[in-house]
């Protein structure tokens, strides 16, 4: 005897055999070798859960049989109680959602849950039931998903925050906070050491939020701005300090009624305003021809012929090249600013000491062509001639060298 089971996830008609019988596979509705070895590791799951409710997605109204429809489609992959801890999470890479977690509250909205359930996730085992669900059955579902296991973070977001943390911070500053982790030896200045009597004493909780909310210029600190909220950003301050820092709310590890309320998203600024008229330093003049024909010699491989960072060593460069082009670079490179990071180059960066190989004045005159070209131009190498376009693309194919002078 044998009994056929519709896997879920991959679409297949399988005969299940009973009492030792060969299994029998007919013809797969999708093409997918993926597919075809999800529905096997989750097989027997499957073949339980039908056995219970049959091969169709319960009939009748959405609010009715919606736990049983999330127990015919979901709790396979999910779990019973949503927190996708189930049999099939050991063969899925990523691991199915865990719909329980403050994290999971704060990123998943309803119009991503409803979009997700119909087309799917690329990249994961989770497929679209569009075709398989109506539109009301689906909203039913994540409705019912929403209400029965997402639930929002405690007040003092301690759980988000340690999520945070081991997400976005743990790769540099280590588990413990103390910064002792395999990117070490690659950064220059090190990550921070959270643990140490050094970083209690000079991070307020003001700084440590702007830090992560605009980054730390010359160190391999980027912005987190555009990737967390406000409170996101705040909860993960707060987890470090009071994980690592061993800082209670009297020393400002948490936001009291004497603490200022948590930084907003801005546009990336300085903390003052920049005199961008000032002109080089040791009364240097550059020249802006010279200057130019340096660029495109040596500068244009990482920030691009127009200065937007796009060059064609920028894909393999972190942290990117500059772009001059950006409202934040326009806001604060004024010529001083650009002569000082050309001779000294930019620590944490691929960005070199220039002073070694030019002497000022070469230094003034590329610093005076950045200026006038992108900080204060369109963007665009005036006067642009033959021999620049030729060392700008020196010894690449001819179609490389087509595409990059457009």
């Amino acid at each position: 005897m044998a009994a056929n089971i519709s896997c879920p996830w991959t679409g297949v008609l399988v005969s299940m055999p009973v009492l030792g019988e060969n299994i029998r596979m007919p013809a797969l509705k999708i093409p997918a070798l993926a597919g075809l070895i999800l529905g096997v590791l989750v097989l027997p799951l499957a073949a339980s859960s039908y056995a219970a409710y049959g091969q169709s997605p319960p009939a009748g109204t959405p609010g009715k049989g919606v736990e049983r429809l999330y127990q015919q489609i979901c709790a396979a992959c999910h779990g019973d109680q949503g927190n996708g801890q189930s049999r099939a999470r050991f063969g899925l890479n990523p691991p199915p959602r865990d719909f329980t977690t403050p994290e999971a509250w704060d990123e998943l909205s309803r119009e991503r849950m409803l979009t997700s359930v119909k087309y799917g996730r690329p990249g994961t085992a989770m497929v679209g039931w569009g075709r398989r669900l109506s539109d009301q059955k689906i909203a039913a579902l994540v409705d019912y998903v929403r209400s029965q296991f997402m639930h929002p973070p405690a007040a003092d977001s301690s759980v988000l925050g340690k999520q945070l943390y081991k997400k976005h911070c743990s790769a540099c500053h280590a588990d413990r906070g103390n910064g002792a982790s395999w990117a070490r030896n690659s950064l220059n200045p090190p990550p921070k050491n959270f643990t140490s009597a050094a970083s209690r004493a000079v991070l307020s909780r003001e700084r440590m939020i702007t830090s992560v909310t605009y980054g730390r210029p010359g160190t391999a600190m980027m912005p987190f701005s555009s990737r967390l909220s406000s409170q996101q950003i705040a909860s993960v301050v707060d987890y470090i300090r009071s994980e690592f820092m061993r800082l209670g709310s009297t020393d400002g590890g948490k936001q009291g009624a004497n603490t200022p309320p948590i930084l907003a998203k801005q546009p990336l600024q300085p903390a003052h305003k920049v005199d961008m008229s000032l002109p080089l330093p040791n009364g240097l003049v550059g020249d802006y021809q010279r200057g130019r024909r340096f660029f495109l010699h040596n500068c244009f491989s990482c920030h691009g012929r127009q200065g937007n960072g796009k060059g064609p060593r920028a894909d393999f460069i972190y942290p990117p090249p500059r772009n001059f082009l950006a409202v934040k670079s326009r806001s604060y490179l004024n010529r001083p600013a650009l002569f000082n990071a050309i001779s000294k180059g930019i620590n944490g960066s691929v960005m070199p000491s220039w002073s070694k190989v030019l002497d000022q004045q070469q230094i003034a005159d590329v610093a005076e062509f950045v200026f006038a070209a992108f900080i204060r131009g369109d963007g665009q190498a005036k006067h642009s001639t033959a021999n620049d376009q030729a060392a700008a693309t020196g010894g690449l194919p001819p179609q490389k060298k087509k595409a990059l002078l457009k």
